[in-house]
């Protein structure tokens, strides 16, 4: 017989009592009489013997059963809650009276009303449906009160200084129960009611309360209920829009977690072995199905707002998360996933505004991966340096300053940061002379209609690309032949490099000053930073400019380092032709040479006394003293270090 015909078994029966029931057969097939079966009855038809559906009785039943109740509102529910715990008030007015005369401000009481309306009736839907698991029409009506409960709680968002009461009343397990309801519409809507709950615009006021919940939700094994939601509704999620709509709810859920309490993403990772962070992974480095069209439209099917969400809940997971969360999302094939999935892009441009922003929080979540050395050992094996620079060389991105060109060079910037190895690979897979493309500003002009973007965006391209030549410098041993051939590119085309270096430090030194003249008026007294932390002053100049003016530096440093006559000349030649100060106001060379680099050294001087010890303080007096060998190469005065 057709499986289309057959009869929906009893375990599925009430899943999903507030949808239309599914259709019943019109024929089953059965030899001989086998007793009475309701709805249907026996005789020898048109498509032989067996049990015919009654269309009649049928029909009858139908009109028989009840219509479903009209849905209450929150104030109807707190009044039918009131009534039902004896507190109904004198004037004797029964659970459906009008509740608009009372106060709607939601406190304790009120609340306290709310959350026993809602156990009831959750009891109440339990215990219908396991006295009728195979009549629908027998629950159909508690499952809307149920309904109306969780709706109404979604008033308590709006107070989270009453987040601590509602799980002093114990309401979130019950909540999360609801997870797991055989009515889809149920589940659905339990999701979107944490995510209301959690949204960093409900907890923005009350940040204890919101924090309380968070803990609440994973001590109650939310996770674990999250992740088995998601894999519940993704199965229908590209064609049923209220399934994709729940999937987006679990994903707000994290998100929100995550930003009222980092610290949860190490309680997420740990449910289940790691379960959900995988989930989110694989969903956000989903390849979409079907060919992508040339230009600015794709295919029917291909637009994946489920996969853009999961690929921000991506980038925030991995940028919040410890160590131990980076290893277990670039684990088990986790960094060729994302490299596979950004692969097409070293041909093409995005196809629109979403892929844009699903193509950026990719590469976002891949950068905050590289800093785990595990990772950055699988993007070295994966090739992905080698993909990075395919893509910084493409010819087919029409776009210069397209987002895959600066994403790239970023992620290169990421890999290249600390890493002796990833350095020596750069430079062999011919690295050199895309870097220095990238710092000489070709290939970056404005070619975006979005100009103010462009321009961002040509900004961070040439910014990345002085960090990773400053990473080279930093990792690569001095006198080995990688490190010859990066001091090389200073010397030829008649030190077009110097120039350039020269160039970009006096356009981002008059960047920071301009910070600086803004910080000294808002530091003077009735400034709006009077009082200010030098800390936290530093670390706006930092922004404003200086970070890159330190790299610029630690540059020109260790070029003039290398004491090659031609280099150093053309770098006191171009400081002094920038400067705009005349040559002959020094009687001899080391004045000159004193003169026109103090600016450098001093601004290397500052980043040294800077430098934290966030990777132990043995790293941490590494580094400063490779900086001190600049300052002296420069003409500083510290002794010490030049006999180092």
């Amino acid at each position: 017989m057709d499986a289309e015909l057959m009869p929906p078994p009893p375990s599925q029966a009430g899943a999903s009592s507030s949808r239309a029931p599914p259709p019943q057969a019109q024929y089953l097939p059965c030899k001989t009489f086998q007793g009475a079966r309701p709805g249907y009855f026996f005789r020898l038809g048109a498509q032989g013997p067996g049990y015919y559906l009654d269309r009649v009785a049928r029909d009858a039943a139908t009109l028989a059963m009840p219509p479903p109740k009209r849905r209450k509102n929150a104030e109807e529910l707190l009044a039918e809650a009131e009534a039902e715990a004896g507190l109904a008030g004198s004037s004797g007015r029964g659970p459906d009276a009008d509740f608009a005369d009372a106060s709607t401000v939601l406190d304790e009481k009120a609340l306290r009303k709310l959350v026993l309306a809602f156990e009831r009736r959750y009891a109440a839907n339990q215990a219908a449906r396991m006295k009728h698991p195979d009549a629908p029409e027998k629950f159909v009506d508690s499952e809307v009160d149920l309904d109306e409960s969780l709706r109404a709680l979604s008033a308590l968002a709006g107070y989270p200084e009453l987040y601590p009461e509602f799980v002093r009343l114990n309401a979130v397990p019950s909540i999360l129960g609801l997870l797991a309801h055989d009515n889809s519409d149920v589940a659905a809507h339990a999701l979107e009611l944490l995510h209301e709950l959690l949204d960093a615009d409900s907890v923005e006021s009350h940040e204890e309360g919101g924090v309380a919940l968070a803990r609440s939700f994973a001590k109650e094994s939310g996770y674990e209920l999250l992740l088995q939601s998601l894999e519940r509704f993704a199965k229908r999620e590209r064609d049923v829009p209220e399934d994709a709509a729940a999937v987006h709810h679990a994903l707000g859920v994290v998100e929100n977690l995550l930003e009222i309490e980092p610290e949860q993403a190490t309680e997420l990772a740990s449910a289940r072995d790691g379960a959900l962070p995988r989930w989110i992974l694989r969903r956000a480095t989903k390849v979409s199905k079907g060919k992508q069209k040339v230009g600015a439209e794709t295919l029917a099917g291909d637009a994946d707002d489920v996969r853009a969400y999961a690929a921000e809940v991506l980038a925030i997971l991995a940028q919040t998360g410890g160590e131990g969360v980076k290893q277990l999302l670039g684990g088990e094939g986790g960094i060729e996933a994302v490299l596979t999935c950004l692969a097409p892009f070293k041909s093409r441009d995005p196809a629109d505004e979403a892929e844009e922003e699903w193509l950026e929080n990719v590469f976002d979540a891949l950068c905050a991966l590289l800093s785990s050395p595990a990772n950055r050992d699988a993007f070295l094996e994966c090739e992905g340096l080698e993909l990075m620079l395919l893509v910084l060389r493409s010819k087919k991105i029409a776009k210069h300053a397209s987002v895959a060109r600066v994403a790239a060079i970023k992620t290169l910037d990421f890999a290249l940061t600390n890493s002796n190895e990833a350095c020596v690979k750069f430079v062999e897979a011919l690295g050199l002379k895309t870097a220095f493309a990238a710092f000489m500003g070709k290939g970056v002009a404005a070619h975006s209609s979005k100009k103010a973007t462009s321009s961002t965006r040509a900004r961070e391209t040439e910014e990345r690309a002085v960090s990773v030549i400053a990473s080279l410098f930093a990792n690569l041993e001095p006198g080995s032949e990688l490190h010859d051939r990066l001091c090389a590119k200073f010397v030829e085309d008649d030190h077009a490099k110097i120039d350039r270096l020269v160039e970009l430090w006096f356009a981002y030194a008059t960047r920071v000053e301009n910070v600086q003249a803004e910080q000294r008026r808002s530091t003077a007294p009735g400034g709006i930073l009077e009082g200010a932390d030098e800390d936290e002053l530093y670390v706006e100049r930092l922004g404003g400019g200086l970070y890159t003016l330190e790299l610029l530096g630690y540059i020109l440093g260790a070029a003039f380092a290398t004491k090659h006559a031609g280099i150093r000349e053309r770098t006191l030649l171009q400081m002094e032709l920038m400067s705009g100060t005349d040559g002959d106001l020094d009687s001899d060379g080391d004045a000159r040479e004193a003169r026109l680099l103090r600016p450098v050294r001093d601004v290397l001087e500052t980043h040294a006394e800077n430098i934290g010890d966030a990777d132990g303080e043995e790293e941490q007096m590494r580094r400063r003293m490779r900086v001190v060998k600049l300052i002296v190469a420069l003409g500083g005065g510290r002794e010490e270090a030049a006999g180092e």
